[in-house]
């Protein structure tokens, strides 16, 4: 799954990343998006179509905005944070290059812009989670 995004994908994501740059600084409207992230998933952990791995990056993605909003963490670069935001209104659109309902495919398209995401912001992602480490292990 390490392929860029089709021109398609890539339509569909401009338009997120647009209304992500609208709502990064709201943080009620980042804490509703989080909610329905929760939400998703909630519903999509037992789903064998999703690849833990999947799960698990937007779970790291779900703390890292989380604690960005209380302000307990502050080095994600706005960049980075209208991207991975725009990143999850595009997983969480039900209709996007490909609708959600068409079983496998749907899900595909959501993967590689997340993966194409995570690939491109790497370097924040672990920055991130080596924050994550020092403040909350035990």
């Amino acid at each position: 799954m390490e392929k860029e995004p089709n021109q398609k994908e890539q339509k569909y994501f401009n338009k997120f990343r647009e209304k992500a740059k609208t709502i990064v600084n709201d943080h009620d409207e980042l804490k509703k998006v989080l909610e329905k992230l929760n939400d998703r998933l909630e519903a999509t952990e037992s789903d064998d179509s999703l690849k833990d791995k999947m799960v698990n990056y937007l779970k790291l993605i779900g703390r890292m905005l989380s604690n960005t909003i209380s302000g307990a963490y502050t080095d994600v670069p706005w960049q980075t944070l209208v991207m991975i935001l725009a990143g999850l209104l595009y997983f969480l659109a039900p209709l996007d290059a490909l609708p959600d309902f068409i079983p496998i495919a749907g899900l595909v398209d959501d993967a590689t812009i997340l993966v194409w995401l995570g690939r491109c912001f790497r370097e924040d992602l672990e920055q991130y989670k080596t924050w994550e480490t020092a403040n909350f292990s035990k």
